[in-house]
């Protein structure tokens, strides 16, 4: 939601009269936030975030007022300033703001209160699932050509379904989805008996339209200590391979360390050798799996999110009390239908025994389950499969910023063009727009940074998969120089475009193509990457050998799964197609265009329902 700034203090002038009696009231006080934060020369601010506002206080004077103003319950103006400790003369002028803006109301203009609906019984905010019967990914009946219009072999499966996400759809003992309502993809998801209840946490997640899931709080309860136990080994073998943490957490490790958590349920429902089916995972698993995966969400957005405020850098420090302020003031306790059900006290217990190793309040159980005890063997290979699986989330997702900027370029290149190409770029200008407007990637500097955290996780992966310090960066990999076929496949396109504007620009045409041949170079180099990558994935897993090589076009299946309405714009290669009736084709080695009919991508068959967010 947008956030609107304001800097209150005494000497504002406020538009609205106010008298010392007025009877004013600051509506949904329970669902504010107030954090103690810094300005830029580290002096101290108090800053109120609600109702879709940001508001501060600099002077520590003032502290009290705000405090008192979100206490809750109608109050007088007068005896507002007496419980700040203030006199009229100075809380009038900042009341009369808050009046402004709409934050502060007379509490005559509210309805009557409606029932609170704290811990109330609520309706499912999910619509109906989309799938009758639960599937999984070693599901024989090609899952992902029933979801995608594509049969996919398992061997790729990390390169089109992010490795924090391959678990999401399998079910647990409980019969539970390990991903819940939040399963990926959306489409995938089958009925599950829920109990849903209104939120009574005081903050942003006391929302009466959002409910929270009862039923997932009291499995992540009935499992808890066993889980916090689970934490600790996973803890000490991230570590133990990355000890320069043990000076301080960053972003990149704190997310990275969530993935390895993940990594071994994850791990355990995949691999072929002594795998658990589908249906069989133990419940403090896959409620492990949960609370981790709302870590790791926080995270990702940090580094990729520029929502409410700058994206931070891998290197960026982070605690458990910045990690949650963040999570608070971004609204990261919510998702789109309903918010965390779980209480302030759990999220800290859990990031106390993650990131410094502390016990839970309830402490830790004497004896961990002897089946749950059985997977610390397996902490090892599941953190390999972590790493190697971020590394080819890494790899492959650096795609779409190479992407965009192609657009972008070429956006730009026919906007100089003369009548003959205009169709072709108010059509760009469109996609332009829809970058701009939809997505992370429309700026060269989001896009850089972009990279530079892909490099990162890349790098980072690599030497907590023991390679040396002089491994290559993800970025110097990519941009290897153009392979065989190549230059033909320039010269196809370029005949193509210059067809489209009836030979009335040849330079255009050359520019356009090569913008675009530039592009389809990065492509190739990631296929390949990926493919490098999952040859190790698939031995640590046990699988055999693919019935097809990887290609471009499979890694765009990850925007099908996410749904037709979540992209800014069309899949690049296809919308090529369609416009020079072309065929591309991109694969480790090759970058073919050939004149035909242009294939436009499957969409998935159902909307998301659910916060599909990486």
């Amino acid at each position: 939601m947008p956030v609107a700034e304001l800097q209150v203090s005494a000497e504002m002038e406020g538009a609205q009269a106010l008298h010392p009696h007025d009877v004013l009231a600051l509506p949904m006080a329970r669902a504010a936030v107030l954090q103690h934060t810094v300005d830029s020369d580290v002096a101290p601010l108090l800053t109120l975030f609600h109702a879709g506002k940001e508001v501060s206080w600099d002077d520590p004077r003032h502290f009290a007022f705000a405090k008192a103003l979100v206490s809750g319950g109608d109050f007088s103006a007068v005896d507002l300033a007496h419980a700040a400790g203030l006199d009229w003369a100075e809380t009038a002028p900042m009341l009369e703001a808050l009046l402004e803006e709409g934050l502060v109301v007379p509490a005559s203009s509210l309805a009557a209160a409606a029932a609170r609906h704290d811990n109330r019984p609520m309706p499912s905010p999910l619509p109906p699932a989309p799938m009758a019967v639960a599937r999984c990914w070693t599901d024989p009946q090609l899952l992902m050509a029933d979801l995608t219009g594509t049969a996919l072999d398992t061997y790729w499966l990390e390169v089109v379904v992010p490795v924090f996400r391959t678990a999401h759809i399998f079910l647990d003992r409980d019969g539970r989805h390990v991903g819940e309502a939040n399963a990926f993809p959306a489409a995938a998801r089958t009925e599950v008996p829920t109990e849903w209840r209104g939120c009574p946490y005081a903050g942003n997640r006391y929302q009466p339209d959002k409910p929270m899931n009862m039923t997932a709080l009291k499995a992540m309860r009935a499992h808890w200590r066993q889980m916090m136990g689970l934490l600790l080994p996973i803890r000490e073998a991230y570590l133990r391979r990355f000890p320069q943490a043990r000076a301080g957490w960053t972003v990149a490790h704190v997310e990275r360390l969530a993935v390895c958590v993940l990594a071994l349920p994850s791990y355990m429902l995949l691999r072929n050798d002594g795998r658990v089916a589908n249906g069989d995972l133990h419940p403090a698993l896959s409620n492990l799996f949960r609370v981790t995966d709302g870590l790791r969400m926080v995270m990702h957005h940090m580094l990729f999110v520029p929502l409410f405020e700058p994206m931070q850098r891998p290197d960026a420090p982070v605690t458990i009390e910045t990690i949650l302020a963040y999570a608070d003031r971004n609204f990261l306790f919510h998702s789109e239908h309903g918010v965390c059900a779980g209480p302030r006290f759990m999220v800290e217990d859990f990031l106390g025994v993650l990131l410094s190793g502390q016990a839970p309040r309830s402490g830790f159980d004497a004896e961990i389950d002897p089946e749950l005890q059985a997977t610390a063997a397996l902490i090892e290979p599941a953190m390999d499969y972590g790493l190697l699986g971020l590394q080819t989330f890494g790899a492959v997702f650096a795609l779409w910023p190479a992407m965009a900027r192609c657009y972008d370029r070429l956006h730009a290149l026919l906007a100089g063009g003369s009548t003959a190409e205009q169709e072709l770029a108010d059509r760009f200008a469109g996609h332009f727009a829809a970058l701009s407007h939809r997505s992370f990637l429309a700026s060269e500097e989001w896009r850089m940074h972009r990279e530079a955290v892909y490099d990162d996780m890349f790098a980072s992966c690599a030497q907590g998969l023991g390679a040396g310090s002089d491994e290559p960066h993800l970025s110097t990999l990519l941009s290897r120089p153009e392979g065989p076929g190549t230059a033909q496949a320039a010269a196809t396109l370029e005949a193509a475009v210059s067809r489209r504007f009836a030979d009335a620009n040849p330079a255009l045409s050359a520019a356009f193509a090569d913008q675009v041949v530039v592009f389809l170079t990065i492509a190739r180099n990631i296929v390949a990457l990926a493919e490098a990558i999952q040859a190790r994935t698939a031995k640590l897993l046990q699988r055999g050998e693919p019935a097809d090589r990887l290609t471009l076009q499979n890694i765009n299946l990850h925007n099908i799964l996410m749904g037709a309405d979540q992209r800014s714009v069309p899949f690049l290669p296809d919308e090529l197609g369609e416009l020079f009736d072309l065929h591309i084709h991109v694969d480790a080695q090759t970058i073919e265009i050939t004149p035909g009919v242009g294939r436009k991508s499957a969409h998935s068959p159902a909307k998301p329902a659910a916060d599909t967010r990486a």
